[in-house]
């Protein structure tokens, strides 16, 4: 990745129980997107701290990750986030958003977000991408672990839909070259999230749980959606 200032806004982390095994979510971010590649990382801790940038110049860009909250809960630091985020793209930051980040990218731009009739996306599916993504090609089946309730029901004004299917149809969305966001979660491996899923048996049922586990991490695409990521950011 050529040189350049990145900047994560930090909307969830891992659960404690679990970052002696798998890291902090920051951790798991600058990992699998090979941050540390960058000229420098800084990150505002914005759910706990209800910290941000003080300008949107700090960065070149921002990641917008993934959260257990939503963009309807009402929260402060969500608002503020939105602002945020209406600023950045005024000022031509590039912006990646994940779950959470997709959803409240979209939403502050104009898009629209709502709990699925259709339940949770839990696991591992699949979704076909209806354009290029860096080296991933129009009718690729792209498999990333997703766990979420709320879905992009209308996408941000002027950004064009990457990849759905007819479960999640806004999967992934862009906006020129400056806005990529995804549903799926291609920060996490299946290691944790099977260890995740098992921290939250008070959420959802044992056969839930099951059916939702990952068995073979060959299947997911993380590495090839991560370097069309990092071709993103670098462009």
């Amino acid at each position: 990745m050529k040189t350049m200032k990145i900047g994560i806004l930090l909307c969830g982390d891992v659960p404690a129980e679990l970052v002696d095994t798998f890291g902090s979510y920051t951790e798991c971010l600058r990992t699998q997107l090979r941050l540390d590649e960058c000229d420098s990382v800084t990150v505002w801790d914005l759910y706990r701290a209800g910290e941000l940038p003080d300008d949107i110049n700090q960065c070149d860009a921002y990641i917008v990750g993934g959260s257990p909250s939503g963009v309807h809960d009402g929260l402060d630091w969500v608002c503020r986030l939105s602002q945020f985020i209406r600023n950045a793209f005024y000022g031509r930051k590039k912006l990646f958003g994940i779950c959470f980040g997709h959803q409240v990218i979209n939403h502050a731009l104009g898009g629209a977000v709502k709990r699925s009739e259709k339940g949770w996306g839990l696991g591992v599916y699949g979704v076909q991408l209806r354009q290029n993504i860096g080296a991933l090609k129009t009718g690729h089946n792209l498999q990333l672990i997703a766990v979420h309730q709320d879905q992009v029901i209308r996408p941000g004004q002027g950004f064009e839909v990457l990849a759905g299917n007819a479960f999640c149809p806004n999967y992934i969305t862009r906006y020129k070259n400056q806005i990529l966001t995804v549903q799926g979660h291609p920060e996490f491996s299946g290691p944790f999230f099977n260890a995740l899923l098992n921290q939250r048996t008070a959420k959802f049922k044992p056969e839930e749980i099951k059916k939702a586990q990952v068995t073979d991490d060959s299947l997911i695409c993380n590495r090839r959606f991560n370097r069309a990521v990092n071709e993103f950011l670098a462009s």
